[in-house]
């Protein structure tokens, strides 16, 4: 949630959910397999993700190596290109892990039940362990620490890791201080805690008041609050029924936004802005401005947004 958290993973990334009592489906190993987003260099070693594979190819096989599941989207900005870096990385490490992908296009259901709020999300699984990662890096050097992250934490739980081919000089890189509420929210979003790591950010921000990268950290942190409840079918359904309830408009808007479909979301609440004047128009423009902090400022979805919403207004 800032740059300067990219590449090293929370304190405390060993704690996990325990999935070895998931019943083994009767059914051999698949291939690696093209999951039509393919490396821009070497032969890719992505491997499909499904029902019929899950356990078999990642849970199983992280007893010997970890393994990366990725979970992207055509529609979400940057995903695509994340999934060929990491393929890269994979195909320089040379089987030192094992590179998953589930596409949210195709696989909503398989994507939900490891529990993704937002695209794109990754886990790691060590052990038949799953290790959450709220938050990748886009650069390509940050997913290598954060790689290398995930190797020591594998061989410390016991696992011989082969690093003939791994890219490993970036390890040597010195992480960046963090500040003390930043690992504490780390170690809330590990654990799935949202309202805790959005408490952390809030102790940050009223000792350094406008930090952009705990705003736009809180912002997130407060957007996955939103959205955990929400079946994003149902309210995307709902809000395309109803386009006047200003409520559905919002939970819509919340669930694409988290799902990586920024343009779809800031056009359903400028719309709304456009045909309703008053409070509802001021209450949509807030709840446009919130989600605006979710992103960078310098997006260029987010100019973009920003320049429809002021046509408007105006």
């Amino acid at each position: 949630m800032g740059n300067q958290k990219f590449g090293s993973l929370p304190k405390g990334f060993g704690r996990a959910v325990d999935l070895s009592s998931l019943a083994r489906p009767a059914s051999s190993p698949t291939a690696p397999t093209s999951s039509g987003a393919t490396a821009s260099t070497g032969s890719s070693v992505i491997v499909d993700v499904t029902e019929n594979n899950l356990v078999s190819d990642f849970i199983d096989y992280s007893k010997k190596a970890p393994a990366f599941i990725f979970i992207w989207s055509a529609r979400a900005k940057g995903s695509r290109e994340m999934l060929d870096t990491l393929d890269r990385l994979a195909q320089r490490d040379n089987g030192a892990w094992r590179l998953g992908a589930i596409s949210f296009d195709t696989q909503p259901e398989l994507a939900s039940a490891l529990r993704v709020t937002a695209i794109p999300a990754a886990v790691a699984l060590i052990n038949e362990q799953v290790l959450p990662i709220p938050q990748l890096p886009p650069e390509e050097a940050s997913l290598r620490l954060m790689i290398n992250r995930i190797l020591e934490v594998a061989e410390q739980q016991g696992l011989k890791i082969s690093r003939d081919d791994t890219a490993g000089a970036l390890n040597s890189e010195a992480p960046l201080e963090s500040e003390p509420e930043e690992d504490e929210a780390y170690g809330a979003i590990e654990r799935g805690d949202f309202v805790a790591a959005a408490g952390a950010y809030k102790k940050l921000l009223a000792r350094k008041p406008n930090d952009p990268l705990a705003m736009q950290a809180l912002a997130q942190c407060e957007l996955m609050i939103r959205t955990s409840s929400t079946d994003p079918k149902k309210a995307i359904a709902d809000a395309s029924d109803s386009p006047d309830d200003l409520d559905l408009v919002i939970k819509a808007s919340d669930v694409e936004v988290a799902m990586g479909q920024l343009e779809r979301a800031f056009a359903r609440l400028i719309t709304f802005i456009k045909k309703h004047p008053g409070d509802e128009r001021k209450r949509a423009r807030e709840h446009l401005l919130t989600l605006f902090s979710v992103i960078p400022p310098e997006d260029p979805i987010l100019l973009k947004a920003r320049r429809d919403l002021a046509s408007a207004l105006f």
